[in-house]
């Protein structure tokens, strides 16, 4: 090993063996040479079956393959190294040292997962272990990391006794102590307290062992500048810690899951729940105003330090649900998202507004980190030398030659004059130099460093060089920028919270009042004297009685808190609503009252808000009772929360002599009641609405009416109560309308018969008999016989339409279904061909196989509009074009003819129930009743002109088919 690394005087093979953590040596192939038991423990094989092995294998496989390639590395290069890294088969954090000799390689091996927890990478390079063995209370052994922990060369303790290093209270203790324990059980742990070469405190967590030869073994770690750290980050902790729990506001710190990391006392007091119970539950367990997910949700749309505020419902443990105002605040604590939730119950009315400001509490979980390095210039030659740890921390290799003026160079712009100017007066002044600075690394990382810089003179008193220590603090000054923002936002949130605070001497009757208590009435603090009568003065008179009794019933021990709402007058003469909340904080020995603190919370914008609610509770009550329907609230046992002046009349009372009477008392028919009372029942049990298509209620005067019912579930605001909101609407006159509509209905249907069946056929005869004369008769008498042909055929069709107008007419709502078109139109063409020899039907492009949305009725539609068509043209041979197009979810078929033609005007007419065309004589029944086929099927119908002068009608139906027909 080298001489900068141990004392001149090796330490023997067994003094090795005896330390606490794994050593080995290999030469220049990588086989093993030694290792002590520690290190054949990592390795968890025995001592000798290693020796003469291979070794750097089974450190890849126990340690992880980067460990392999930096000692390869290092045995290539016979240079020192040293590293940390995460052994993933171990699953911990390492710190591997390496020191040549000779033509091999001592390793060191430090498990940090023994040493440092749950300590980040960043903070296991507090410093490195050193070593020092004793013989005889005098350092035999010594290397450099021990050794300058003091401030010494390994050289500088080798020879000496161990109490140059301690003062006289800690040799006493090592010597009563720390000894003994060694001798007895071979091995003392703990901490010490030492002095360095030039007095500071050296504070150490020290493992004393002994081995076979009676010497002693010393490891030995710097922990000065954590345990200072560690000591303020716990009072800080501690003043945090009170705040949090000792907030008049319920304060719970949970992960974006919802799970429950922290709660102050108060949140466990207001739910009735103990902190460890309450930190195994999840907020949606107590949360119930939202579920679950909707919380998640909720919460992962929020940005970092965004402040959500919302209301909702908490449940205590013994099930009885509160309204709640929260604010929430999102905040990323080591990478991980956590939300800081400040809730405070609203039940009571008189602290449903503007009462809630939340108190922020930020626990900073901070994690140390001590890494320093050593420097040197001789001012003589310039040069400059560094330890590893330095060139560490600027993020440059060991081999790199840096001089002092490349040093300057990686100081920040901003603090490179501050740097340059302390060095500077060291060596021209010898003034020493203790400062916190930016560096810019070669990765251009700005890291906060700590340089302090000591001159070493010659004999004549002259500068001739200068040490020092080089520290990375960034972590710690990045640590003290979060708290600095955590008391500002903790400021904020008090400030914002607009707050008046009080406190009184009550010995003395002095009151110390903040700037907001003035204010708040319109006052400049200046004009607040700091005495009890500021405060009596300016309550309202008739408020004082209620004020000192509340006050009273806290002084005397009977109320926690002195709580108590009260006017007080502002600078302009008005009268503004305070809430005022204290507590005694100081009691003498007697237990008298000697001090007390409180607040002042502006609540007039609150009571303005409860007194414009009640009025609207009026004006809805009014509103309720100008209803003309039924509309009533009753409990679980039939006793009516509410009756609006329709149900009170119903039963000759009014609305006040009803509300708090039970169903038995009020309604004169029991059987009635007992029928109510079982659909109540059925509604708050299931938790479902009730509907009741008719229902008979007896009224006072005897009349029966009929009702329709809605009745539903639900819970009596502020309380548990289950009752049945229900509505009731009077259907008497309704249901006789029905009824005579029915029997319009029944009448409807026997013209029906009688026009389908004996008119129809009637006619039917004479037609059949007409044309049968067709060919008996000669032209004269055919003149004759035309006419009667032609009425005869019309007025069958008059019977087709009546028949088909009469079936819409009595037709319930049908559902619509898919129908082939193709088949259906392609059936009246055949029809309106057969019917007419002399028109000229003609299928353009071919008719569509799609399926549209439709009835048994759809021919209706196509057999008017091809009769249309024929019968209403004046050309000599009527000609009719059929045509169909599609688009993915519609159908339009295009029916057009050579006749007349259709004016503008008339388009929309055509279709209106009785309008018939030009110079027609029938019954304007057939575009109707195509017109109103077509709206069923969620269609649409118009007539349009063509090239050819006559009329186009189409008729666009909805697809069923999903556009798949062609």
């Amino acid at each position: 090993m080298s001489t900068d690394q141990f004392s001149s005087t090796a330490p023997p093979d067994d003094v090795l063996r005896s330390l606490d953590e794994p050593l080995f040596a290999l030469d220049g192939a990588g086989t093993t040479v030694f290792v002590n038991d520690r290190g054949a423990d990592l390795l968890e094989a025995d001592r000798a079956a290693l020796t003469g092995e291979p070794l750097l294998g089974r450190l890849s496989d126990r340690l992880g393959s980067y460990v392999q390639d930096k000692l390869d590395q290092a045995i290539a290069a016979g240079e020192e190294t040293g590293f940390e890294t995460y052994a993933d088969p171990l699953g911990s954090w390492i710190r591997v040292t390496a020191f040549p000799f000779r033509d091999g390689l001592t390793v060191r091996v430090r498990e940090y997962a023994e040493q440092t927890g749950a300590l980040a990478p960043s903070a296991v390079t507090e410093g490195v272990d050193g070593i020092a063995v004793l013989d005889d209370g005098e350092f035999v052994h010594v290397d450099r990391d021990y050794a300058s922990a003091f401030g010494f060369d390994s050289d500088d303790l080798v020879g000496h006794d161990w109490r140059r290093l301690y003062d006289d209270a800690t040799t006493a203790r090592i010597e009563t102590e720390v000894l003994p324990a060694v001798a007895q059980r071979g091995r003392w742990q703990g901490e010490l307290v030492g002095e360095s070469r030039d007095g500071e405190s050296v504070e150490q967590a020290v493992t004393v062992s002994e081995v076979a030869d009676g010497r002693v073994v010393w490891t030995g770690r710097e922990i000065t500048s954590r345990k200072q750290y560690g000591r303020e980050l716990a009072q800080q902790r501690t003043r945090i810690r009170a705040l949090f729990d000792k907030s008049p506001d319920g304060i719970v710190v949970h992960d974006a899951d919802g799970n429950v990391l922290d709660a102050n006392d108060t949140e466990c007091e207001t739910l009735g729940i103990d902190r460890e119970e309450l930190l195994s539950k999840n907020v949606a367990e107590f949360e119930v105003g939202y579920d679950r997910e909707d919380l998640k949700a909720m919460w992962a749309e929020m940005d970092e330090g965004e402040v959500l505020k919302v209301e909702g419902e908490h449940r205590r443990s013994d099930g009885e649900v509160f309204p709640v105002e929260i604010w929430v605040n999102k905040v990323i604590v080591d990478g991980t998202e956590q939300y800081i939730a400040l809730d405070r119950d609203i039940t009571d009315r008189k602290t449903r507004e503007r009462e809630l400001r939340r108190t922020r509490e930020f626990i900073e979980k901070a994690q140390e980190t001590a890494s320093i390095g050593g420097w040197e210039v001789d001012v003589r030659d310039d040069t400059l030398r560094w330890t590893d740890e330095v060139y560490r921390i600027h993020g440059v290799t060991p081999d790199t030659d840096v001089s002092v003026t490349d040093s300057f160079g990686f100081y920040h712009p901003d603090d490179r004059q501050e740097m340059a100017e302390a060095f500077e007066r060291l060596q021209s002044e010898g003034e020493s130099f203790d400062r916190e600075l930016r560096i810019q690394t070669t990765s251009e990382q700005t890291r906060w460093i700590r340089a302090v810089g000591e001159p070493q003179f010659d004999g004549d008193d002259t500068v001739v060089g200068a040490l020092g220590i080089f520290q990375d603090v960034t972590e710690r000054k990045e640590r003290e920028q979060e708290l600095r923002e955590t008391k500002e936002r903790l400021d904020l949130a008090v400030e914002g919270a607009n707050l008046g605070i009080w406190d009184w001497n009550l010995e003395t009757d002095a009151v110390t009042f903040n700037d907001r208590w003035a204010t708040m009435l319109g006052l400049s603090p200046n004009e607040i004297e700091p005495h009890l009568d500021s405060w009596e003065e300016r309550v309202h008179p008739d408020d004082m009685a209620h004020v000192e009794a509340s006050l009273t019933a806290h002084l005397e021990g009977e109320a926690e808190l002195y709580d108590c709402e009260h006017r007080m007058r502002t600078a302009d003469g008005d009268w503004k609503w305070i809430r005022d909340v204290g507590r005694v904080v100081e009691r003498d020995a007697d237990g008298t009252p000697v001090r007390a603190v409180g607040i002042h919370l502006d609540i007039d914008q609150r009571k303005q808000y409860e007194e414009t609610l009640e009025q609207t509770r009026e004006e809805l009550r009014q509103i309720i009772d100008l209803v003309p329907d039924l509309i009533f609230a009753k409990e679980e046992e039939g006793v009516y929360l509410l009756a609006n002046e329709t149900t009170a009349d119903a039963y000759g009372l009014t609305p006040e002599a009803v509300e708090g009477k039970t169903e038995r008392e009020i309604i004169p028919n029991a059987d009635e009641s007992a029928d109510f009372r079982k659909d109540d029942r059925q509604v708050i049990e299931s938790g479902e609405p009730l509907e009741i298509p008719q229902e008979e209620l007896t009224r006072a005067d005897g009349e029966t009416r009929l009702l329709r019912t809605t009745k539903i579930p639900y819970t009596v605001a502020g309380s548990d109560t289950n009752a049945v909101l229900g509505y009731a609407r009077d259907i008497t006159d309704l249901k006789s309308y029905e009824q005579r509509l029915e029997e319009q209905r029944d009448n409807l249907k026997i013209l029906n018969q009688i026009v389908r069946h004996d008119i129809r056929n009637n006619l039917n005869i004479v037609l059949g008999y007409a044309e049968y004369l067709e060919a008996h008769v000669d032209e004269a008498g055919a003149e004759y016989l035309d006419p009667v042909l032609n009425a005869a055929r019309e007025a069958v069709d008059i019977t087709t339409s009546a028949r088909e107008v009469t079936e819409l007419l009595l037709q319930a709502e049908t559902e619509r279904t898919p129908t082939n078109l193709r088949h259906v139109l392609q059936h009246r063409i055949d029809d309106a061909q057969a019917g007419d020899h002399n028109a000229l039907i003609t299928t353009v492009g071919g008719v569509s196989n799609a399926s549209v949305l439709a009835d048994d009725m759809l021919g209706s539609v196509f057999r008017n509009l091809l009769q249309n068509a024929i019968l209403h043209n004046d050309a000599d041979v009527p000609e009719i074009r059929v045509s169909t197009t599609g688009s993915e979810d519609r159908v339009r078929v295009f029916i057009a003819d050579n006749g007349p033609g259709i004016p503008d005007e008339r388009k929309e007419k055509i279709f209106d129930e009785g309008e018939r065309g030009i110079d027609s004589e029938g019954t304007g029944l057939g575009l109707y009743l195509v017109r109103t086929l077509v709206n069923r099927y969620e269609g649409n119908v118009w007539v349009e002109d063509n090239e050819r002068g006559g009329a186009t009608f189409v008729v666009e139906l909805p697809r069923a088919d999903g556009g798949t027909g062609a």
